[in-house]
Parts: C-alpha cells; structure tokens; sequence
C-alpha cells in the first residue's frame, strides 16, 4: 500500500477528470460540502445495525463498495482543497501539531476522553 497520502498525480487525475467533463460549474463549495456528507452517509450505511461480530466479515464481503465510498470521499475532498486553495498535507500536519499540544501520550495513551481546557 502507497503510504504518501497526497499523491500530486492523483489529484492533478481527480482536477483534470472534472475538468474535461466541465463539471466544474457545478461544484460549489456548498455543494461538495453536502456531496461529501452525502458520501460519508453511504460508507456508513455499509456498516448500519451491524455487530461488532459482524465488522470483520463485512470488511471483507463489502469491500468494493467500502472502497468505493472512500474514493467517493477522497475524490470530493480534492475538490474542496483544490477550490479552497488548501494545502491538505500541510492543514493535516498542522491539526496534528494541534492535536499533539492538547493530547499529550502521557496523559491520553489508551484513552478515548475528549479534551477539556478547563
């Protein structure tokens, strides 16, 4: 599996696949906004009323459309970063920087608590 998460050639595919289509014109910000809500809906839909016996097999017999849906995802998001002029590598490590500061692994480690400032 390729771990370089923002791979130039891909986006510039995603960017140049819409463009020959003209579609463009359509994709308001708004509009991928909601078109990603819609996607993630769809990746949970796979997943709906299923037990935590049944995630494995699910994992595995809905894989195509699991991976579907996250192209659908990753797709719509390099529309937005491509719109919004955002550097996605750069916001990520940045939120991780963030995330570092107000999660520290001594205090957090094997933790799901959400963070308080107070």
């Amino acid at each position: 599996m390729n771990q370089n998460f923002m791979n130039v050639d891909l986006i510039k595919k995603i960017i140049r696949f819409r463009d020959e289509r003209d579609w463009g014109q359509f994709h308001t910000i708004k509009d991928l906004c909601l078109g990603i809500g819609i996607e993630v809906s769809e990746l949970q839909e796979i997943f709906l009323w299923k037990t935590n016996d049944e995630m494995e097999s699910i994992k595995v017999s809905e894989k195509d459309k699991i991976e579907n849906e996250l192209a659908d995802i990753f797709i719509f998001m390099s529309y937005l970063c491509h719109d919004l002029n955002v550097d996605i590598e750069r916001a990520v490590i940045a939120k991780l920087k963030i995330n570092e500061s107000k999660y520290p692994v001594d205090k957090f480690k094997g933790s799901n608590k959400k963070y308080n400032s107070k």
